[in-house]
């Protein structure tokens, strides 16, 4: 399978991206980590926080490349994508499924269900992750990436 299959299988679409997007983009990220390491924040909200900061950056490099996800299951085809864009490892690609997941039962159904060690775990997946990103855009789309943006 290729991002190509995918915009084939209807799962993507085409989307023109623009330097600004990523910017704004690579501003929730960082506003998103910033959050996510606060301590008093509850371990649930800290997950949550820091998910969302590697969605953004699953949605920034697939704007670089030229797509964005259809509607249907767009989280779940944004952190898919990770491997096809920045060449995301399997297992780090299954953590961020399985945080999706754990996400939408603490927003919606279930709280406190969170320890300290997977919010951490997953904050710190989506430090690795930005850093992996910001490289992968040095080297493949280094005109869309934001100056003050460094790994």
């Amino acid at each position: 399978m290729s991002l190509r299959d995918w915009l084939a299988n209807r799962w993507l679409v085409a989307h023109e991206t623009s330097a600004e997007e990523i910017a704004d983009l690579f501003a929730v990220v960082d506003r998103d980590l910033g959050d996510a390491a606060i301590p008093r924040l509850s371990a649930d909200w800290r997950l949550g926080i820091a998910y969302n900061a590697a969605l953004q950056l699953a949605h920034a490099a697939l704007a670089a490349e030229g797509y964005r996800p259809a509607k249907e299951r767009a989280h779940e085809r944004a952190l898919l994508s990770l491997r096809f864009t920045v060449g995301l490892k399997q297992n780090q690609v299954d953590l961020l499924d399985q945080t999706r997941r754990k996400r939408n039962l603490i927003n919606y159904e279930r709280a406190g269900t969170t320890s300290a060690a997977e919010a951490s775990e997953i904050y710190q997946a989506a430090i690795a992750l930005r850093e992996m990103t910001v490289r992968w855009f040095q080297k493949r789309h280094k005109a869309l990436l934001p100056p003050d943006v460094t790994p």
